[in-house]
């Protein structure tokens, strides 16, 4: 599992110095992260999107697991990826914005034109 740490300004050359401690409760699991994007995108935008493999992401003093969505079919099988989205390790909410969804389904669109599906 990787873990990406997001909102911090890294200087464009010279020393870097980072000094981590960060706490958190995972109650929600990667994978169920995973099953809930699948199920939230596969209802509200396409039955052709589910989730992958997420990575945890630290940003402003949370957790959460950024999961990629992706375009598949069955007779060309995955197809690409075509965003994320973010789901709280706590709560297990959702981290939906309009920039995010309107991305996944412009891509989506995008994609399933060039593959003719």
């Amino acid at each position: 599992m990787s873990v990406t740490i997001e909102a911090i300004k890294l200087p464009e050359s010279g020393p870097l110095h980072l000094e981590l401690n960060l706490t958190t409760h995972i109650a929600f699991t990667a994978e169920d992260a995973r099953r809930k994007v699948s199920v939230y995108v596969g209802n509200h935008i396409a039955d052709l999107l589910s989730g992958e493999t997420p990575t945890l992401v630290w940003r402003q003093e949370k957790a959460f697991w950024r999961v990629p969505v992706k375009l598949s079919s069955r007779s060309w099988g995955r197809i690409g990826l075509v965003g994320a989205l973010d789901v709280d390790v706590q709560t297990g909410e959702l981290q939906i914005d309009e920039q995010a969804m309107q991305e996944i389904e412009e891509n989506a669109g995008r994609f399933a034109a060039s593959a003719a599906l």
